[in-house]
């Protein structure tokens, strides 16, 4: 028989990039995963301080509901993974916000990219 199959979506993957990435102009315009520790929250802007030092993910939200993930008490010890498109002036569009709490790592957590990129098959 002749059945049609629906079409499987999928994401692609998302690359998680350490200050280092952020900042080399090699993801912009591509969507990616940025970790980091809640520095500031003004408006519609946060900066995450990320693993490899640097400056800051100057993360923008235009929704309301993601905007509302970066509390202003979290400045400083709040932790948050955001996934979203890099843009060519180094903002990073938040499409989604995952609150990693006030204990999450960050030392391990460059660890694990960096070994990540020397074995990029153990973590696809």
């Amino acid at each position: 028989s002749n059945r049609a199959t629906a079409p499987t979506h999928t994401m692609p993957p998302t690359p998680r990039v350490d200050a280092t990435d952020y900042h080399s102009g090699q993801h912009s315009g591509h969507m990616v995963r940025v970790t980091g520790k809640l520095l500031s929250v003004e408006g519609d802007r946060a900066q995450l301080e990320m693993s490899g030092g640097g400056a800051p993910a100057a993360v923008v939200f235009n929704d309301a509901s993601l905007a509302a993930e970066f509390d202003a008490s979290l400045v400083g010890s709040g932790h948050f993974e955001v996934i979203g498109t890099l843009q060519g002036d180094a903002t990073l569009q938040a499409a989604q916000v995952v609150n990693l709490g006030t204990n999450f790592d960050m030392g391990m957590y460059g660890e694990m990219l960096s070994v990540s990129k020397r074995f990029p098959a153990m973590f696809a």
